[in-house]
């Protein structure tokens, strides 16, 4: 089986900017999950900030939302600040939502449809 699914992970300072496009399976998403465990543990244990572009996402297979939502535990004990997720369309924050609960015990998460408003959110987090 292939990777399906694009993504960027980069971190810029103290912000870390996740991009997904297309459809996810759990092992594209495995594979993102690990580079976004690597830029968190390369902070030190410094905070950060989130900014989760899903503008270009198209959903996830049940195994990928699984993955997350482990990925999404481990994160919430970590020291970031604020996570914007930026989102086309609702019904796919939504169906996120209802595949991750894991997003309803994170701290300081708010959705946006607007790429820069949901960067000044991040600003004013900061």
């Amino acid at each position: 089986m292939h990777e399906h699914g694009t993504f960027s992970v980069v971190l810029e300072g103290n912000l870390l900017s996740i991009t997904l496009l297309g459809t996810f399976n759990d092992i594209a998403t495995l594979s993102a999950y690990q580079q976004i465990e690597a830029k968190v543990e390369s902070l030190n244990g410094q905070a950060f900030a989130i900014l989760l572009n899903c503008i270009g996402y198209e959903g996830s297979t049940p195994d990928a939302h699984k993955i997350s939502n482990q990925y999404l535990l481990w994160l919430n004990k970590r020291n970031y600040i604020a996570l914007a997720s930026i989102y086309s369309k609702n019904i796919y924050a939504d169906i996120v939502k209802n595949e991750q609960t894991a997003l309803f015990e994170l701290k300081n998460r708010r959705e946006f449809n607007d790429l820069q408003e949901a960067k000044l959110w991040l600003l004013s987090q900061l």
